[in-house]
Protein backbone atom coordinates (compact mmCIF):
# COMPACT_ATOMS: atom_id res chain seq x y z
CA UNK A 1 0.00 0.00 0.00
CA UNK A 2 1.49 3.28 -1.13
CA UNK A 3 1.63 5.96 1.57
CA UNK A 4 0.48 9.56 0.87
CA UNK A 5 3.18 11.84 -0.04
CA UNK A 6 2.63 15.23 1.03
CA UNK A 7 3.57 17.93 -2.05
CA UNK A 8 5.88 21.19 -1.09
CA UNK A 9 3.95 24.60 -1.90
CA UNK A 10 6.15 25.29 -5.10
CA UNK A 11 5.42 21.83 -6.43
CA UNK A 12 1.64 22.44 -6.36
CA UNK A 13 2.42 26.10 -8.19
CA UNK A 14 3.72 24.36 -10.83
CA UNK A 15 1.00 21.77 -10.90
CA UNK A 16 -1.53 25.20 -11.31
CA UNK A 17 0.15 26.22 -13.83
CA UNK A 18 0.49 22.98 -16.12
CA UNK A 19 -3.48 22.32 -15.46
CA UNK A 20 -2.75 19.34 -13.23
CA UNK A 21 -4.44 21.23 -9.84
CA UNK A 22 -7.34 23.13 -10.44
CA UNK A 23 -9.48 24.85 -7.67
CA UNK A 24 -12.32 23.29 -6.02
CA UNK A 25 -15.96 24.52 -6.72
CA UNK A 26 -16.23 26.86 -3.70
CA UNK A 27 -12.73 28.24 -4.84
CA UNK A 28 -14.69 29.09 -7.97
CA UNK A 29 -18.31 30.22 -6.31
CA UNK A 30 -16.08 32.66 -3.58
CA UNK A 31 -13.65 34.39 -7.39
CA UNK A 32 -17.12 34.83 -8.60
CA UNK A 33 -18.65 36.26 -5.77
CA UNK A 34 -15.67 38.44 -5.14
CA UNK A 35 -15.88 39.79 -9.03
CA UNK A 36 -19.44 40.70 -8.39
CA UNK A 37 -18.42 42.80 -5.06
CA UNK A 38 -16.05 44.91 -7.03
CA UNK A 39 -18.51 46.28 -10.37
CA UNK A 40 -21.96 45.88 -11.69
CA UNK A 41 -21.58 43.40 -15.09
CA UNK A 42 -21.81 45.76 -18.20
CA UNK A 43 -25.33 46.12 -20.04
CA UNK A 44 -26.87 45.02 -16.56
CA UNK A 45 -28.89 47.80 -16.17
CA UNK A 46 -32.19 47.82 -18.80
CA UNK A 47 -31.13 51.46 -19.91
CA UNK A 48 -27.93 50.34 -21.02
CA UNK A 49 -29.92 48.68 -24.09
CA UNK A 50 -29.45 50.84 -26.80
CA UNK A 51 -32.93 49.02 -28.24
CA UNK A 52 -34.78 49.95 -24.43
CA UNK A 53 -33.61 53.51 -25.15
CA UNK A 54 -34.71 53.94 -28.34
CA UNK A 55 -38.23 52.46 -27.57
CA UNK A 56 -38.17 54.95 -24.52
CA UNK A 57 -37.21 57.83 -26.53
CA UNK A 58 -39.91 56.76 -29.53
CA UNK A 59 -42.46 56.73 -26.63
CA UNK A 60 -42.19 59.88 -24.94
CA UNK A 61 -40.05 62.35 -27.19
CA UNK A 62 -39.81 63.37 -30.86
CA UNK A 63 -36.27 63.81 -30.08
CA UNK A 64 -33.04 61.61 -28.78
CA UNK A 65 -32.61 61.98 -25.74
CA UNK A 66 -29.14 62.66 -23.70
CA UNK A 67 -28.20 59.73 -21.47
CA UNK A 68 -25.49 59.91 -18.55
CA UNK A 69 -24.25 56.74 -16.74
CA UNK A 70 -22.42 57.02 -13.66
CA UNK A 71 -20.40 53.96 -11.41
CA UNK A 72 -19.48 56.33 -8.33
CA UNK A 73 -20.17 55.10 -5.33
CA UNK A 74 -21.44 58.12 -3.73
CA UNK A 75 -23.71 58.90 -6.30
CA UNK A 76 -27.09 60.44 -5.01
CA UNK A 77 -30.42 58.40 -4.70
CA UNK A 78 -32.52 59.19 -6.96
CA UNK A 79 -35.31 60.36 -4.64
CA UNK A 80 -34.25 63.42 -2.12
CA UNK A 81 -36.97 63.72 -0.59
CA UNK A 82 -35.21 66.15 2.30
CA UNK A 83 -33.09 67.63 -0.51
CA UNK A 84 -30.16 67.23 1.64
CA UNK A 85 -27.60 67.01 -1.52
CA UNK A 86 -25.49 64.17 0.68
CA UNK A 87 -25.48 60.63 0.31
CA UNK A 88 -27.64 59.24 3.26
CA UNK A 89 -26.81 55.33 2.90
CA UNK A 90 -24.17 53.34 3.83
CA UNK A 91 -22.16 49.93 2.63
CA UNK A 92 -22.34 50.32 -1.08
CA UNK A 93 -20.83 47.76 -2.53
CA UNK A 94 -21.47 48.67 -5.87
CA UNK A 95 -23.80 51.28 -8.00
CA UNK A 96 -24.69 52.25 -11.44
CA UNK A 97 -27.23 55.85 -12.50
CA UNK A 98 -28.05 56.46 -15.73
CA UNK A 99 -30.13 59.38 -16.23
CA UNK A 100 -31.61 60.00 -19.57
CA UNK A 101 -32.78 63.38 -20.33
CA UNK A 102 -34.93 65.50 -23.03
CA UNK A 103 -34.43 69.49 -23.47
CA UNK A 104 -37.98 69.44 -24.85
CA UNK A 105 -39.30 67.23 -22.19
CA UNK A 106 -39.90 68.12 -18.48
CA UNK A 107 -38.24 65.53 -16.03
CA UNK A 108 -35.50 62.36 -16.33
CA UNK A 109 -35.91 58.58 -16.92
CA UNK A 110 -33.57 57.46 -14.28
CA UNK A 111 -32.32 54.53 -13.38
CA UNK A 112 -30.83 53.28 -10.51
CA UNK A 113 -29.08 49.89 -9.14
CA UNK A 114 -27.19 49.94 -5.95
CA UNK A 115 -25.74 46.73 -4.10
CA UNK A 116 -25.04 47.03 -0.62
CA UNK A 117 -22.36 44.92 2.02
CA UNK A 118 -25.35 42.47 2.77
CA UNK A 119 -29.16 42.58 2.95
CA UNK A 120 -29.55 43.46 6.10
CA UNK A 121 -27.55 46.90 5.17
CA UNK A 122 -30.18 46.77 2.25
CA UNK A 123 -33.04 46.71 4.23
CA UNK A 124 -31.42 49.21 5.96
CA UNK A 125 -31.30 51.75 3.27
CA UNK A 126 -35.06 51.31 2.25
CA UNK A 127 -36.10 52.06 5.65
CA UNK A 128 -33.84 55.19 5.91
CA UNK A 129 -35.67 56.45 2.42
CA UNK A 130 -39.45 55.50 3.92
CA UNK A 131 -38.35 57.60 7.08
CA UNK A 132 -36.55 60.62 4.98
CA UNK A 133 -39.98 60.54 2.95
CA UNK A 134 -42.47 60.74 6.06
CA UNK A 135 -40.48 63.02 7.64
CA UNK A 136 -39.92 65.77 4.73
CA UNK A 137 -42.97 64.51 2.82
CA UNK A 138 -44.69 68.33 3.57
CA UNK A 139 -41.70 70.43 3.71
CA UNK A 140 -43.59 73.16 2.36
CA UNK A 141 -47.13 72.10 0.54
CA UNK A 142 -47.47 74.22 -1.85
CA UNK A 143 -43.81 73.07 -3.76
CA UNK A 144 -43.13 69.92 -2.39
CA UNK A 145 -45.22 67.05 -1.43
CA UNK A 146 -44.53 63.09 -1.21
CA UNK A 147 -46.89 60.20 -1.15
CA UNK A 148 -45.68 56.71 -0.39
CA UNK A 149 -48.10 53.49 -1.40
CA UNK A 150 -46.88 49.92 -1.32
CA UNK A 151 -46.37 47.69 -4.34
CA UNK A 152 -45.80 43.54 -4.84
CA UNK A 153 -42.78 43.46 -6.66
CA UNK A 154 -39.56 41.67 -5.22
CA UNK A 155 -38.78 41.44 -2.09
CA UNK A 156 -40.51 44.97 -0.40
CA UNK A 157 -41.13 47.76 -2.91
CA UNK A 158 -43.13 50.79 -2.98
CA UNK A 159 -43.90 53.60 -5.75
CA UNK A 160 -43.59 57.19 -5.03
CA UNK A 161 -45.33 60.19 -6.03
CA UNK A 162 -43.78 63.63 -6.28
CA UNK A 163 -45.29 67.07 -6.61
CA UNK A 164 -42.44 69.80 -7.16
CA UNK A 165 -44.48 73.27 -7.62
CA UNK A 166 -45.87 72.49 -10.97
CA UNK A 167 -44.85 69.08 -11.60
CA UNK A 168 -45.60 65.53 -11.07
CA UNK A 169 -42.80 63.17 -10.86
CA UNK A 170 -43.18 59.41 -10.48
CA UNK A 171 -40.78 56.63 -8.92
CA UNK A 172 -41.05 52.98 -7.67
CA UNK A 173 -38.19 51.39 -5.51
CA UNK A 174 -37.77 47.82 -5.25
CA UNK A 175 -35.45 45.98 -3.59
CA UNK A 176 -34.34 42.18 -4.19
CA UNK A 177 -32.00 40.74 -1.55
CA UNK A 178 -29.16 43.12 -1.05
CA UNK A 179 -29.74 45.32 -4.14
CA UNK A 180 -31.62 48.22 -4.15
CA UNK A 181 -33.52 49.54 -8.20
CA UNK A 182 -34.89 52.76 -8.30
CA UNK A 183 -36.69 54.11 -11.52
CA UNK A 184 -38.15 58.04 -11.68
CA UNK A 185 -39.61 59.15 -14.55
CA UNK A 186 -42.05 62.13 -15.53
CA UNK A 187 -45.39 61.08 -14.51
CA UNK A 188 -48.13 61.34 -17.61
CA UNK A 189 -51.38 60.40 -15.72
CA UNK A 190 -51.77 62.56 -12.63
CA UNK A 191 -53.22 66.25 -12.39
CA UNK A 192 -51.41 68.37 -9.72
CA UNK A 193 -53.45 68.93 -6.76
CA UNK A 194 -55.37 65.27 -7.55
CA UNK A 195 -54.64 61.96 -5.71
CA UNK A 196 -52.28 60.25 -7.32
CA UNK A 197 -54.22 56.85 -9.15
CA UNK A 198 -51.32 54.52 -8.63
CA UNK A 199 -50.97 52.64 -11.62
CA UNK A 200 -47.89 50.89 -11.62
CA UNK A 201 -47.35 51.37 -15.63
CA UNK A 202 -46.93 54.91 -14.86
CA UNK A 203 -44.68 54.54 -11.74
CA UNK A 204 -41.61 52.81 -13.11
CA UNK A 205 -43.43 49.41 -11.87
CA UNK A 206 -42.81 47.61 -15.26
CA UNK A 207 -39.06 48.66 -15.08
CA UNK A 208 -38.67 47.24 -11.18
CA UNK A 209 -40.54 43.93 -11.94
CA UNK A 210 -38.06 43.25 -14.53
CA UNK A 211 -35.36 44.23 -12.76
CA UNK A 212 -36.33 42.29 -9.75
CA UNK A 213 -36.22 39.20 -11.71
CA UNK A 214 -32.95 39.80 -13.21
CA UNK A 215 -31.25 40.25 -9.47
CA UNK A 216 -33.46 37.21 -8.91
CA UNK A 217 -31.72 35.12 -10.78
CA UNK A 218 -27.25 37.00 -10.42
CA UNK A 219 -25.03 36.35 -7.63
CA UNK A 220 -25.93 40.44 -7.05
Amino acid sequence: MRKAVALPSAAIALMSVIGLATPAPTEYRTLATASMERAIPRGFLLYESEAARKRLEKKVVRTRMQWRASDRLEELLLIDPCATGKQTDTSRRSARTITGRSVEWDGDYSEQVIVYRDEIAARAAVRSLRSDLRRCAKRNRNHFTYRVKATPIGDEAFMVHMFKVASIDAATVVRQGRTVAIYTLPSSGDIPGDPPKWRPVEYGGLEARKMARKLADTPL
